[in-house]
C-alpha cells in the first residue's frame, strides 16, 4: 500500500510537471465575502457641496448613473429614473477593459501569452503574411496593429458597406467579425508605428486569448471570466453579460466578442475596478497577478496612451489627473475611472457628454477632472472642504 501511494504521488508530480504553463496556478476560487458600504463624503476626504455639484451637472448631462468608491466606501450614488443599481447598462467600447483587458490580464497571469507574442502564434493563417505576421500581441491592444477600424466617418454601422458592414451585422461565419478580421480587414500602416482605433484589432486580440485557451479549464472568455474573475468577486450573473450574448466558431475556437457587447450594473463596473485598484487581490486571495494588472493597466509603449483594452494617464493625458490613473471608455461615455493613488473608483453610464464635438475633452472636462481636482480653490474640486 505504501509502494502505491509513493508511485502514486510520483505519477501526480510527473503530471504536474507536464501541464500548461501556468496550470497548477489555477484553483477553482469561491466568493470572498465582501459588501460595499457608504459613507459621507466628509468622512473619506471629500466636499458634499461639491460633489453633488458634479453629479447635478451629469445628471442634467445626459447621465443615467453616477456611483464613486473612495477607500471601499461609496460616497455617491445615483441613478436616473428607471435605471438602479441592479440594472445593467451596455458597455459600448468599455468592454475593451472589462472583457478584453481583464482576460489578457488572466491569460498573462496563467502564462498562456506574453505581450510581445506574436499574435501570428495563434493565427496560423498569419504567418506568411509580411505585415500581420508582425504584429504583436501589445499592439493589438493598444490599438497600435495597423489594422483599419470597421468605422467610418461616423456612418451609423446599419449603414456601412462592404466587409465593414458586414462586421457589425455579426453573422456566422465566414462573414462573422473575427474571420473577417482575420482574413479580409486590411493592415493599413507598418505595426507598431501609429495609434489608430481598431475594433477588429480587439476582435483579434480576443481570438488570440481564445487560442490560448485551447488546454486551459476554460475554454472562451466569457467562461474565463465568469469562474475567474467575476464569480469570485462576487458579482451575481444576472448583474453582467458580455459579447452581446453571442459565442462565434471558428475553426474550432468558440470566440466571444471583446470590443462591445457588454452590459454592466454600475456595481458590477466597480467591482472589476476594485479588482484592479487591489492589483488583482481580492480580500486576501490573489485572483490576478499584480504584474499582470499592471502590465494591462498601464501604457504598454506603443503610441499613444493604451494600455491593453484599458486607457491610461502614464503620459498626462489629462493632467489634472495622477498619472496611475487609468480607465475603460464606450460609446455614449460609459465610463470606468480607478485611481489607486487616491484610492478612487467611478462609474458614469449615459448617453454622450456634451460637447460631442470634443468627445475626450467632455470626458476629461466633464468627469475625470471634476472628480479629482485636488484644488479647493479651483470651481470643481470634489477634495477637501
Amino acid at each position: 500500500m505504501k509502494v502505491c501511494s509513493v508511485s502514486f504521488l510520483r505519477t501526480i508530480v510527473g503530471l504536474a510537471c507536464i501541464l500548461p504553463a501556468g496550470w497548477a496556478a489555477w484553483r477553482p476560487v469561491a466568493a470572498a465575502s465582501f459588501e460595499w458600504q457608504t459613507a459621507t463624503p466628509e468622512s473619506q476626504g471629500m466636499s458634499s457641496q461639491k460633489l453633488n455639484a458634479l453629479k447635478d451637472r451629469l445628471a442634467s448631462n445626459q447621465t443615467k448613473a453616477f456611483l464613486v468608491v473612495r477607500n471601499d466606501k461609496i460616497v455617491c450614488e445615483w441613478y436616473a429614473p428607471g435605471v438602479s443599481a441592479t440594472k445593467p447598462h451596455y458597455t459600448a467600447s468599455m468592454a475593451k477593459a472589462l472583457v478584453g483587458g481583464v482576460s489578457a490580464a488572466v491569460a498573462l497571469s496563467d502564462g498562456r501569452i506574453a505581450l510581445d507574442d506574436k499574435a501570428a502564434r495563434f493565427v496560423p493563417q498569419w504567418r506568411d503574411d509580411p505585415r500581420k505576421s508582425q504584429i504583436t500581441i501589445r499592439q493589438l491592444g493598444s490599438h497600435a496593429s495597423g489594422i483599419e477600424d470597421a468605422e467610418q466617418d461616423d456612418i451609423p454601422h446599419d449603414k456601412l458597406s462592404g466587409w465593414k458592414g458586414l462586421f457589425w451585422k455579426a453573422t456566422a461565419a465566414p462573414n462573422d467579425p473575427f474571420t473577417l478580421s482575420r482574413d479580409r480587414v486590411p493592415v493599413v500602416y507598418e505595426p507598431g508605428q501609429q495609434s489608430r482605433y481598431s475594433n477588429p484589432g480587439i476582435a483579434m486580440l480576443a481570438y488570440c486569448l481564445t487560442a490560448a485557451l485551447k488546454d486551459a479549464p476554460q475554454k472562451d472568455l466569457r467562461t474565463l471570466l465568469r469562474e475567474r474573475v467575476m464569480q469570485p468577486i462576487g458579482v451575481p450573473d444576472d448583474e453582467w453579460s458580455v459579447g452581446y450574448r453571442k459565442t462565434f466558431m471558428v475553426d474550432g475556437l468558440p470566440l466571444v466578442p471583446a470590443w462591445g457587447g457588454g452590459s454592466f450594473t454600475a456595481r458590477a463596473a466597480a467591482h472589476v475596478g476594485r479588482l484592479m485598484l487591489r492589483r488583482g487581490n481580492w480580500e486576501g486571495k490573489q485572483l490576478i497577478s499584480e504584474d499582470a494588472v499592471r502590465q494591462v493597466t498601464n501604457d504598454v509603449g506603443t503610441p499613444g496612451n493604451g494600455g491593453i483594452g484599458w486607457w491610461s494617464n502614464n503620459a498626462g493625458r489629462c493632467p489634472q489627473a495622477p498619472q496611475d490613473a487609468f480607465w475603460g471608455l464606450g460609446a455614449g461615455h460609459q465610463i470606468l475611472v480607478v485611481i489607486p493613488s487616491l484610492n478612487l473608483i467611478a462609474v458614469r453610464n449615459g448617453a454622450t457628454m456634451q460637447p460631442e464635438s470634443d468627445w475626450d475633452g467632455a470626458f476629461y472636462g466633464g468627469l475625470l477632472a471634476p472628480l479629482i481636482d485636488v484644488d479647493e480653490h479651483k470651481p470643481y474640486g470634489v477634495w477637501g472642504n
